[in-house]
């Protein structure tokens, strides 16, 4: 008889479920986009890794809105912080080139930022940055470098998408 009613409660309790774990995991479009699209890349410095480097190519997320140049969302940690700039006259600096140009333009982002829901890492120790560059052919090498680590390279095929 036990048996009887553990089977019904638990048949009963199994029917009035409709929803499950993934129930309430939805992404919208752009997220979608932002998975396909995220490229990420070991920082060494020899046989150490001294950070993490990521971007997403925003003009395959977003194709209404950036469109014409090249537009990438970047974030990076740094086990010694340093800022991204955007030229590469001092060899000291952290810059960053597309296929061996450096940006039109750089802005740096807080961590909660316009961008934010596209990627699951957000932190106060990453950098944050919004980078555009004249516009490419179909294969696009971003470089991350400066004299003090080797040099991280994420390679994106325009369609990809």
């Amino acid at each position: 008889m036990k048996i009887l009613i553990s089977l019904f409660l638990l048949f009963f309790l199994n029917a009035c479920s409709h929803q499950n774990a993934f129930s309430e995991f939805s992404m919208d479009e752009e997220q979608k986009r932002s998975i396909t699209s995220l490229k990420r890349s070991k920082i060494t410095q020899g046989k150490n890794t001294v950070g993490a480097f990521n971007a997403l190519y925003l003009n395959n997320i977003y194709p209404k809105l950036y469109n014409g140049n090249e537009y990438f969302y970047i974030y990076m940690y740094l086990k010694k912080e340093q800022p991204l700039t955007q030229n590469n006259e001092n060899n000291n600096t952290l810059h960053i080139t597309l296929n061996g140009n450096p940006p039109l333009e750089l802005e740096k982002l807080n961590p909660k930022n316009r961008f934010s829901h596209l990627s699951a890492s957000k932190n106060k120790w990453n950098q944050y940055y919004l980078v555009s560059f004249d516009a490419a052919g179909e294969t696009l090498t971003l470089n991350l470098e400066n004299n003090q680590f080797d040099s991280a390279s994420l390679k994106y095929q325009k369609d990809e998408q």
